[in-house]
């Protein structure tokens, strides 16, 4: 085994190579070294941060064949992404650590094809909205984006106008044509085609702003997580917008960025798959799907099954995603006996978690059952509401006995029959 050391101290070098004189050679410079070493293979390289230089660190990589590299740096020497990508396509491994900002992240070489993130469009009978939601995403910042888009039979003009998106961009649209199955089907189509990094849903009525998926990257790629999270705004007719941004708890400057301390914490949140993105290969892990049998309100169960799994979920506040409500025909705007299905959706979901997961976990599974029956019979057809709220409170006891929110549960469901105005959860 031979080690090359640069060092600009020519005492140092002495004395260096004094004490390892068959193994250890030294290079007063990173331009000595390539000029006697160049084409040479490498196992391993590791750069201190007070030696770091960006110029010096991609030279070595561009002209050797290096295997594995450690590196300290600091964030105002190089932009900490780029150089996550550099590395991908010259090493086999590497461990970035970044001293001013206190995190680290681990990648490996990745195949240049391989899209940094697949975003899974799920297209029914949305031909108004189609073109300002796929021309958002041709908009990103993020070039390594590829777009799927499924339409799932729809009746109007959406098939067709994603099949013209793909003649346009051909190298970034996909689009898949099939029988009309339900949103969870749909989003299952595209994740099976996905071949990204990161995989992400938008809803074919929908729209996000062009930083939203490199800033999502960044977040989540350079933490090594599972998910990464923005904010979202809730976007009415007459232009009304509602920000949410919901980043907190997290490791980074007012709690609002990085890693979330307890990604448990997360499990009550609103159900907005379309404001994250994750790692596919976390998903294949756990097996994690949309539920095809579940024909509306498919993203709770993902939701919850995504975060629960998640060690390491990254947020940034930043209002990215544009969520179009009091659109005719949402599901999110039923009042009637359609949102029975949510009795259908936690009994499902109950079977699927029990089996695994840990009190505080169903803890709060309790507690978003609670929220969403609560949010449900704030809103519901007057006459539907005794029959839910009494299925609703024969649900809870069944599957939850024995674990505490902290307040009068029943009470609260209670009170959101007799509310005619919404409840958050």
């Amino acid at each position: 085994m031979h080690v090359y050391v640069v060092e600009s101290c020519a005492s140092h070098r002495e004395t260096i190579e004094s004490l390892f004189p068959d193994r250890v050679h030294c290079f007063a410079s990173v331009h000595e070294f390539l000029a006697s070493k160049k084409g040479i293979k490498l196992s391993g390289m590791r750069v201190d941060v007070a030696y770091f230089d960006a110029d010096e660190v991609t030279a070595v990589l561009e002209n050797t064949d290096v295997q594995h590299i450690c590196c300290e740096m600091n964030e105002d020497q190089q932009d900490p992404l780029a150089l996550y990508r550099f590395c991908q396509s010259h090493v086999d491994s590497f461990y970035l650590y970044m001293f001013n900002g206190r995190y680290g992240t681990a990648g490996r070489r990745m195949d240049p094809s391989i899209p940094e993130v697949s975003v899974v469009v799920a297209a029914y009978g949305v031909e108004a909205y189609l073109d300002e939601c796929v021309q958002s995403l041709v908009s990103q910042t993020m070039k390594n984006l590829e777009i799927i888009i499924v339409d799932d039979g729809s009746k109007d003009r959406t098939g067709i106008l994603a099949d013209e998106w793909q003649k346009r961009f051909p190298q970034n649209v996909r689009v898949i044509h099939k029988e009309n199955g339900g949103c969870a089907s749909a989003r299952n189509a595209g994740l099976l085609a996905a071949r990204g990094e990161y995989v992400a849903f938008v809803d074919g009525d929908d729209w996000v702003e062009p930083p939203m998926y490199e800033d999502l990257y960044r977040a989540a790629a350079l933490r090594n997580a599972e998910i990464g999270q923005c904010g979202f705004y809730e976007f009415y007719r007459k232009d009304k917008k509602i920000l949410h941004p919901t980043a907190y708890g997290a490791d980074g400057p007012n709690g609002t960025t990085g890693l979330v301390i307890d990604p448990q914490d997360y499990l009550t949140l609103m159900p907005s798959i379309w404001r994250r993105i994750y790692k596919r290969s976390y998903l294949k892990q756990y097996g994690i799907q949309f539920p095809e049998h579940i024909r509306r309100h498919d993203d709770l169960p993902f939701a919850f099954l995504t975060i629960s799994r998640a060690r390491r979920i990254s947020v940034i506040p930043d209002c990215y995603y544009a969520y179009r409500l009091n659109r005719p025909g949402q599901d999110v705007s039923a009042t009637d006996r359609r949102m029975f299905i949510h009795f259908e959706i936690f009994s499902w979901l109950y079977s699927q978690v029990r089996p695994w997961a840990s009190a505080r976990i169903m803890e709060q599974m309790k507690r978003v059952e609670i929220g969403t029956h609560a949010w449900i019979l704030s809103r519901l057809d007057q006459p539907l509401r005794p029959e839910y709220l009494q299925t609703a409170l024969a649900g809870i006891e069944k599957r939850y006995n024995g674990y505490d929110v902290g307040f009068n549960w029943k009470a609260h469901l209670q009170k959101a029959a007799e509310n005619k105005e919404a409840i958050e959860s």
